[in-house]
């Protein structure tokens, strides 16, 4: 969360970026961030100008910190205000040279190109701006993504009719989402119990918690406070297998790699991938037989806000098996995915979303001979199951290996991926071979819930 800085710090930022892009391919191309009413209003005469025309409540985060107050009154916790910014950008220059075109091209490419407002360029711009000083936008949990808006003609033509006899200049709209921006206030402390009030319950004695590598059949264990390679900026070359099979996840490749977020959930660190281009390659585990599977189960601990469809961990949806969240007008749904031997693939989803910013178990099992073939899990309760593909096992019979956080459709090891990469944090995941009983699930989510609370 971030103070009443954030969104001027935001504008600061995304000029600062652009100058760099646009002074890089049109030499003399300024930036500045303006209200665009003509010549005398301080837009360069070649160059573009950021706008900032609304802000508005972002949907996914709306009300999420509700109730702030107590019934006396008093403060629960920090209110907090998440908003979209809405930016106008526009493009100037001499049309013979098609100046404000080339300005255009050179701004969208570097937008599209890294559409995340790093914490780098937020402390730089920060750094480089009296007024800004104390802002801590480059702390907040989320991180700022720039969306391109596709404006009709009607509403570009009611946008600049605002702009008081100021004519139509060439232009794009871009989304920056999301704001959080917190109260300086902090909560008071409950008041202790004047007048207690004793009940009695019948005692219930939770499970015995069990850590993933005390039951046998586990492939990968991938923990977040365990054995990560990483460099000074925080970026991971490798999540190294707990399970005793070496089935690291790697990312040779630098602009993949995804960040390490330390005390990120129970005082402990996770894995945040940006949704734009992190994954990681899982070593060696593959699977290669048609009807390879005839059990299997899988946790990971996962928090995330996007609504787009992302992936968690797969080794192909249309060959194996894969764990994702949904997108589109049911996103955040947990979806458990299955390709039998023969006939079609199955889709298992939640009913609710999940996309809420809190941290969620999510459990997937497979068991081929059980009545109930399909099962998902979140926190610890069963919130879907289905008799699929009776009698048959998992596996088309192609190779293939394992991501994760992305769509696996690799018959090499880190070979091709899918687009719908995971935009979140991973905290720690388990994989079996085999379908746990009911009884070890129970311990193996009570591992989770003393580990992490």
């Amino acid at each position: 969360m971030s103070n009443h800085l954030a969104i001027a710090t935001v504008t600061a930022s995304l000029a600062r970026y652009l100058q760099g892009a646009v002074g890089a391919d049109v030499g003399n191309a300024v930036v500045t961030a303006v209200r665009p009413d003509g010549p005398n209003s301080g837009v360069p005469e070649v160059g573009v100008n950021i706008f900032l025309y609304q802000a508005t409540p972002n949907v996914a985060w709306r009300n999420h910190d509700l109730p702030t107050r107590r019934p006396d009154g008093s403060l629960n916790q920090r209110p907090e205000i998440a908003l979209d910014l809405h930016y106008l950008l526009t493009f100037y220059g001499d049309e013979t040279l098609l100046e404000p075109q080339r300005i255009l091209g050179s701004a969208v490419r570097a937008l599209h190109t890294q559409p995340v407002l790093t914490r780098q360029e937020i402390r730089s711009a920060v750094a480089a701006t009296a007024f800004l000083a104390g802002s801590d936008l480059a702390d907040e949990v989320e991180t700022v993504k720039f969306t391109p808006q596709p404006l009709s003609l009607e509403e570009l033509s009611k946008l600049w009719s605002v702009l008081f006899q100021t004519t139509y200049t060439l232009s794009i709209a871009y989304d920056a989402s999301v704001v959080l921006i917190s109260a300086d206030s902090q909560p008071s402390m409950a008041q202790p119990v004047l007048t207690p009030v004793i009940q009695v319950f019948p005692s219930v004695t939770p499970p015995a918690p069990a850590a993933p590598n005390t039951l046998a059949g586990l492939q990968l264990w991938l923990r977040g406070d365990a054995d990560i390679t990483y460099d000074s900026t925080g970026t991971i070359s490798q999540w190294s297998d707990q399970s005793g099979g070496a089935n690291h996840a790697v990312q040779p490749t630098a602009a993949r790699r995804p960040q390490l977020v330390r005390a990120a959930v129970g005082g402990k660190p996770a894995v945040r991938f940006d949704g734009v281009d992190d994954y990681l390659a899982i070593e060696q585990l593959n699977y290669a037989a048609a009807g390879a599977i005839d059990g299997l189960t899988l946790f990971a601990l996962v928090r995330t806000t996007a609504a787009q469809a992302q992936t968690l961990l797969s080794f192909d949806r249309s060959a194996y098996w894969s764990l994702s969240l949904t997108g589109g007008g049911s996103a955040g749904r947990a979806r458990w995915s299955t390709q039998p031997q023969v006939g079609a693939i199955h889709d298992l989803d939640s009913p609710g979303s999940f996309a809420d910013g809190r941290w969620r178990l999510l459990c997937a099992r497979f068991a081929a001979g059980a009545t109930v073939t399909k099962q998902l899990f979140v926190d610890g309760i069963l919130v879907a199951e289905a008799n699929a593909h009776p009698g048959q096992n998992v596996g088309s019979g192609a190779t293939r290996f394992g991501f994760v956080g992305a769509p696996s459709q690799a018959a090499t090891f880190n070979g091709a991926i899918g687009a719908d990469l995971f935009r979140g944090e991973l905290a720690e995941i388990a994989l079996y071979d085999r379908a746990l009983t009911d009884g070890e699930r129970d311990r193996v989510e009570q591992y989770f819930v003393e580990k992490y609370g």
